[in-house]
């Protein structure tokens, strides 16, 4: 990190939960694992990033009208959340996507001054006819897909095809696995540096227990994703940080409800 880059805010806000499910729906073969099935809830994120100069989204959750039509509620609206920080839509000058699902992407057309960071892997494969088979589409919404080809043709998504820095102190990587142009952003922050895993470990214990999540791509991309985060994770100063899991918001500390710092670790 160059000695002028900014040390960023960086919180996680919640907009959403997915209650009644077990554990066996999350992960892959969870059966052989030998462990009892058990109720887990699904956290649902998107990430502000920001400094005196320039506000950054990591993702911005699925939108209410089109996820509704899906029976997926939003608890809190992302608008509102942001409004808590005082960010309008239109302060956001950039979104990263770490993939193209729709509980990642659902709000995009919200943001009239911001230019799109995805990978190119990622956006070639969801406009490609391997986009469109019934047991991958299911993840993504049409329209929304059609929204960001729009912004591409219009100049305003940036393609990243392995890695690349964003804005000063936050850079991307493509990694796969969950899907073929997922990414992980890293983050100089206040409290030392972030990794914002998003869906490349939806849960600690994918990394943890190299325990696949149940919808993937690549499974072998995905596993050496799950190490190379736990390499990150035991390096001093550094914070993993899971795309849904409930236990961030008792790994880092809460400013508001639904509001969590993640500069700020507990323990």
């Amino acid at each position: 990190m160059s000695e002028s880059a900014p040390l960023y805010e960086v919180y996680a806000l919640r907009y959403a939960r997915w209650r009644n499910r077990m554990a066996s729906h999350w992960f892959w073969t969870f059966d052989l694992y030998g462990e009892p099935d058990h109720e887990r809830d699904m956290d649902f994120f998107f990430w502000l990033i920001r400094d005196g100069e320039r506000v950054v989204l990591l993702d911005c959750g699925y939108d209410k009208v089109r996820a509704e039509n899906r029976q997926r509620y939003q608890d809190d609206d992302p608008v509102e959340l942001l409004s808590r920080f005082d960010v309008r839509p239109e302060d956001v000058e950039r979104v990263i996507f770490s993939h193209l699902h729709f509980d990642h992407i659902g709000n995009l057309e919200l943001f009239p001054n911001a230019r799109f960071t995805v990978a190119r892997r990622e956006y070639e494969f969801w406009i490609s006819p391997y986009g469109q088979v019934p047991g991958i589409r299911y993840a993504s919404i049409p329209e929304e897909i059609q929204i960001l080809k729009r912004f591409h043709d219009e100049g305003r998504v940036d393609l990243v095809e392995d890695e690349a820095e964003v804005a000063p102190g936050v850079r991307v990587t493509r990694v796969g696995g969950h899907t073929p142009g997922s990414l992980l952003t890293t983050v100089e922050s206040r409290g030392g540096r972030l990794v914002l895993a998003s869906d490349t470990i939806h849960y600690y214990e994918e990394m943890d227990k190299d325990r696949p999540f149940r919808l993937f791509t690549d499974i072998e991309e995905m596993l050496d994703t799950y190490g190379l985060l736990r390499d990150l994770a035991a390096t001093p100063g550094t914070y993993v940080v899971a795309g849904h899991d409930p236990l961030v918001q008792e790994r880092f500390a809460s400013v508001d409800e639904q509001c969590i710092d993640l500069t700020r670790p507990l323990g």
